[in-house]
């Protein structure tokens, strides 16, 4: 992603503001490069971006009926902002384009990745209408995006379709998915901002980790734990739950339950936070102890979903 051996080079400098900058323009140039010699594959990334752009403008099209013109055309200008900036994103990093098992190239863009961008572009919809109450569209909509996270996953398993750019895409993608759900339901003041802030602090942690990791130590492979898969699913669980609460419970249930689900994400958070911070103390120590290695990729861990491609 980053172009390892590029960044050596800016290492070797001690990071000086000529080498990043000599960095970002070799890099833009090798992307550049890149888009004449992968037509098929370009043409493929288009053409997905066009589907999704008349998925999205059906699903506008429905919201301004339903909920109005405001929400319609919020919603298609969000989601088409959305869907530009990933599209270029994935032509910029075409180099990633490139299966797990074998490493070879591929011609199209997968599926699998179809679906994680569908993922992302479903997100302003999930904001507005969280701003407008609208409660049981909500659910029904974070349960079918939340259900696309597991099944790119079980489709590029099952058909030998896993990339390195999918492994490095659907992670981003759920960080920026759960962060705005979060930050949406504290703004509608459904959710306290404290619990918000500290799943906000979590992904910050993980991506500024995975960061440092990789540009300050060297290519490192970021493999996700246990205990980071079990929190990530209980915190998309338990936020579905309170959205399916939200859409259904009384003012009596409401203000029975509303606070324990409160404290349970902030808890899993929290818990969360407490293992990034040890995990990562322990990988600088251990990277600290090993010479600096310029080739092969070291192993590393961190919480959650923030993984790495490998190679």
């Amino acid at each position: 992603m980053f172009a390892e051996d590029l960044l050596r080079d800016v290492r070797r400098a001690g990071f000086a503001p000529t080498a990043i900058a000599t960095y970002v323009r070799r890099i833009g140039a090798r992307a550049v490069g890149r888009l004449p010699r992968n037509v098929e594959l370009v043409r493929s990334v288009a053409a997905t971006a066009l589907v999704l752009f008349a998925i999205q403008f059906c699903g506008a099209l429905l919201l301004s009926w339903a909920f109005g013109r405001r929400t319609g055309v919020s919603y298609l200008i969000s989601s088409s902002a959305v869907l530009l900036f990933v599209s270029f994103w994935i032509l910029t990093h075409l180099g990633l384009m490139h299966a797990t098992r074998d490493d070879r190239p591929m011609r199209r863009i997968p599926f699998p990745v179809a679906l994680t961008m569908l993922r992302l572009v479903s997100i302003p919809a999930i904001v507005l209408l969280i701003r407008d109450g609208a409660w049981p569209v909500v659910v029904w909509l974070y349960a079918a995006s939340a259900s696309t996270d597991v099944i790119d996953g079980v489709m590029a398993r099952a058909f030998g379709s896993e990339s390195r750019i999918g492994s490095v895409l659907d992670p981003l993608v759920d960080i920026a998915f759960n962060s705005s759900v979060f930050v949406a339901l504290a703004s509608a003041r459904e959710l306290p901002w404290w619990v918000a802030g500290l799943m906000l602090g979590r992904y910050a942690l993980l991506v500024a980790g995975t960061f440092y990791l990789y540009v300050f130590r060297g290519p490192v492979r970021i493999q996700p734990t246990a205990f980071g898969k079990l929190t990530g699913v209980l915190t998309t669980v338990l936020l579905g739950l309170l959205l399916l609460g939200l859409a259904s419970w009384s003012d009596a249930t409401r203000g029975r339950l509303k606070e324990v689900f409160d404290v349970g994400l902030g808890v899993l958070a929290f818990a969360t936070i407490i293992q990034v911070v040890f995990i990562g103390l322990a990988n600088q120590k251990a990277l600290e102890r090993e010479p600096a290695a310029e080739e092969a990729p070291r192993a590393g861990k961190v919480v959650g979903d923030v993984r790495w491609p490998r190679g």
